[in-house]
Order: C-alpha cells, then structure tokens, then sequence
C-alpha cells in the first residue's frame, strides 16, 4: 500500500487557504453567491397602465378661465372709458318768468287763468360728451297745485355749450282747489307770487358717432317769486335768474 504524501492536498474537498473558512451560503438558496443590487427604475420606459388625462374636463377649465379672464379685462376697459368720459349732468336756470292776464275766481267754481313764459339757459359741462334732448315736457305749479303744462321742442347741444329755451304756458279757467284761490289772492296783494317749474326730459349722452348712456332728466326749479303791482294780472320773476335742480 503506498504511502500519502502530506504536502499533497487531498482531492474532494475545498481548499480553504491559510485556513480561512466562509460561511456556508443561506439555507434555502440554490444560488451561493450573493443578489446584486436592485437596478434603479428607467426613465424611459412607459406605462401604458397610466389612465388618459380627461381632455373634455381640461377644455372646459380652460374655457372658463378664458371667459373670467376676458370678463375681467372687458369690466376694466369699461370702467376705465367710464372715469375717462363720466357723464356729468347738465346744469339749467331759469333766467326770466313772466306773467300775463293772471287771475283766480272763486265765484261758481274755483279757477286760474293766466298766461306764463320761461326762459331756460341749459349749460352742457361735458368735456367729450354731447347730449341730445328729446320729449321735452314742461309743468307749472302753485305751490303743489297743477296749473298748465306745455312741451319743449327737441334740440341738442355741444361740449360745454349753452343753449336758450323757452316755454309758454297757459290757462284758462282750469280748475284749481279753493285753498289755492285764497292763498294766491293773499299773496297777491302782499305783491308776490311765487311759482314751482318742472321739467321732464330725455337725454342721450353721445360720445363720438356713439351713443355714451341715456338718462331720463328730472328737473325742479322751486319757489320763483314773480312781482304783482297792486290787483293787475302781470308781472316778473324778482331776484334774478335761479339755479334749478336736475335729477336722474
């Protein structure tokens, strides 16, 4: 039988150098070496899982965003013209009221007669706007009793424009409260009388070939005192012209 010799690693089993063991590969593995790492994602690859935007849903959000927006800058625009070419109200007086063949009766029943006429001067204060008037109509008053009514042609006016206007008025025998009768004749023969004018108006606002804003004008010219001389039936606006009140 012939002798090992010892310098000679054996066959069959592991050589294991300078005698360094490694542990033994987990149990349950039959790959002993160890995983690699995880690779990272690629960019580039697509997942055709991923739901499809709602295209219906983004045009809609879009078109409402579009309409604020537009809305947004129309209202800015608009007030921005507003503050450019605000529309001030025109300014009116009454520069003269005459009356002629005035007298009220009490005898069978009560009643005014008279004849009344009023200048207006009609001031537009309007840098870049001019105003039409249309359906001019104009009523006298004492006090809060009606006396006569009359109309207004039509006219128009200019940037910063004046204009004169009259109105005639007149009554006869028209029928007024007996009240009235007695307070006119009292303040007859104290020597004055005193009338309210009223002055209903439609006025259009231009600006260029286009039409700025339409405005129903209410015009009130109070308390206008005319002079009587004694028991005659004429007389004149004491004081001089008045400023009236417009409204809208």
């Amino acid at each position: 039988m012939a002798s090992s010799d010892p310098s000679r690693p054996a066959t069959g089993y592991p050589f294991v150098p300078n005698g360094i063991q490694h542990p033994p590969p987990p149990t349950g593995t039959a790959y002993p070496y160890q995983a690699p790492p995880p690779q990272p994602p690629n960019p580039y690859y697509y997942n055709t899982n991923h739901p499809y935007p709602n295209q219906r849903a983004t045009l809609l959000r879009r078109f409402i965003a579009a309409v604020i927006i537009f809305t947004v800058i129309f209202f800015t625009v608009l007030f921005i013209c507003w503050l450019v070419i605000r529309p001030h109200l025109p300014e009116i007086r009454v520069t003269s009221l005459s009356v002629s063949s005035f007298n009220v009766s009490s005898s069978s029943s009560s009643s005014v007669t008279g004849n009344w006429n009023a200048r207006f001067q009609v001031y537009n204060p309007n840098k870049k706007l001019r105003i039409s008037y249309d359906e001019l109509q104009s009523l006298i008053f004492y006090k809060s009793e009606f006396l006569s009514q009359t109309r207004i042609p039509p006219f128009k006016q200019g940037k910063k424009n004046v204009t004169d206007i009259n109105a005639e008025y007149g009554a006869m025998g028209s029928y007024i409260v007996g009240r009235a009768v007695d307070e006119i004749n009292g303040d007859k023969r104290r020597g004055l009388v005193s009338f309210n004018l009223k002055i209903i108006a439609d006025a259009v606002f231009k600006v260029g070939g286009f039409r700025a804003r339409r405005r129903l004008l209410r015009v009130f010219c109070d308390d206008l005192a005319v002079g009587f001389s004694g028991n005659g039936g004429s007389g004149n606006l004491t004081g001089g012209a008045r400023r009236c009140n417009v409204y809208t």
